[in-house]
């Protein structure tokens, strides 16, 4: 059988992409290495790399002894100014901004109170870029979004805490790059699998994001899960309590959120405890809240249990306010979820907290979503 020669084509833009993801996730390495793990021929790997070198995509690092005398490896790196991203991680009362580089890593410029009101919030995002553009050569916006996100229409189908329902981005925001928006704990995931070696050995991954709210990213077979309307993954609306009197900003009763939220610790320790914390971070510091913060972890525990029942994953990754939190906390999400789930998920499935520590997970999340975009583009 004849290659056509669109075919031949097809092959190698395919081939390309794989040896930039290879690079991305093996970085610095080397051709001959590369060759190894795509059983590609040298000289078609030595090709496709001087075109994804002249392209701006990777640069040739350092060198590395191979162990025989007078010879060296040329390692390959990212290029990680050839696409540099606006990024913006809308919080129900706070949004960061930050730029994102090629090589996955992630700077924090600032924090500015959100707007409840679309138009307003957007005219603050066209500024801050209009200012952007002056230190670096934009390709792309990447918005963070505590809520549904239609990606082919580019809309914001409903943020609930923060009241923003059908945004069609495009009408509030023109800029001279494209715009990309999604889900914040959709980014969250694919953060987590991007920068973490301990996740490579798996597919199956949860990302459990508590704020005001409570978000599910969802990996299934290394494919993010959106749903056909973009509603996959939102077990914060699940009911968790049927007979429950609490309306959720969704509309319905006895959410999963409201219960799990750090709105319900707060609200739960003021109640019941007569204790006014500013914030959350204030309350897990107060000895006499941690009744509060058990509670919470164990209705947060329930909710885990319940999609370790419906989807089986083999890992669920907790992150968002609930970072770092003491052992106990982590220990009472572990024990329900060990006691309650159905085996032998409940004795295999793996409960750890997010690897980030001092950024937040969907910000450099929304970096990943940019870089796969350009990835793409080749």
């Amino acid at each position: 059988m004849t290659i056509s020669k669109y075919d031949s084509s097809n092959i190698k833009i395919l081939n390309k992409k794989i040896i930039l993801k290879i690079v991305h996730k093996y970085r610095p390495i080397s051709r001959n290495d590369i060759a190894t793990l795509t059983g590609l021929k040298g000289s078609s790997v030595t090709r496709l790399v001087s075109e994804l070198i002249e392209e701006g995509h990777i640069i040739e690092g350092g060198m590395l002894s191979t162990g025989t005398p007078g010879r060296k490896k040329i390692m390959l790196e990212i290029n990680p100014n050839y696409k540099v991203s606006m990024l913006l991680d809308i919080g129900v009362n706070t949004t960061t901004l930050a730029v994102g580089f090629y090589d996955g890593s992630v700077k924090t410029l600032h924090t500015f109170h959100t707007p409840k009101n679309a138009e307003k919030f957007f005219e603050k995002v066209k500024k801050y870029y209009t200012d952007l553009e002056k230190l670096y050569k934009l390709s792309t916006v990447v918005l963070s979004v505590p809520g549904m996100v239609d990606i082919s229409t580019n809309t914001i189908i409903n943020a609930p805490n923060i009241g923003w329902k059908n945004i069609r981005i495009g009408e509030f925001l023109e800029v001279n790059v494209p715009v990309l928006a999604d889900n914040e704990a959709n980014l969250s995931v694919l953060a987590e699998k991007y920068h973490s070696k301990l996740l490579g050995n798996f597919s199956d991954i949860v990302f459990v994001l508590v704020r005001e709210g409570v978000g599910t990213g969802v990996l299934i077979n290394n494919s993010l899960i959106r749903g056909k309307f973009y509603s996959a993954g939102e077990f914060g609306h699940m009911t968790i309590d049927i007979n429950s009197s609490k309306k959720c900003h969704c509309g319905k009763n006895g959410c999963w959120e409201l219960y799990s939220s750090i709105r319900y610790a707060l609200s739960k320790a003021k109640k019941e405890l007569g204790l006014n914390a500013s914030s959350f971070e204030e309350l897990v510091k107060l000895e006499k809240a941690k009744p509060v913060i058990v509670d919470m972890a164990k209705n947060i525990g329930r909710g885990i249990v319940n999609i370790v029942n419906a989807i089986n994953p083999e890992v669920v990754i907790l992150g968002g306010a609930i970072t770092n939190m003491p052992y106990y906390f982590y220990h009472e999400i572990s024990k329900v979820v060990r006691n309650e789930a159905l085996r032998p998920a409940n004795e295999k499935v793996i409960i750890l907290p997010t690897m980030f520590k001092d950024i937040s997970s969907n910000l450099v999340g929304a970096n990943i979503y940019a870089i796969d975009y350009w990835i793409d583009k080749i």
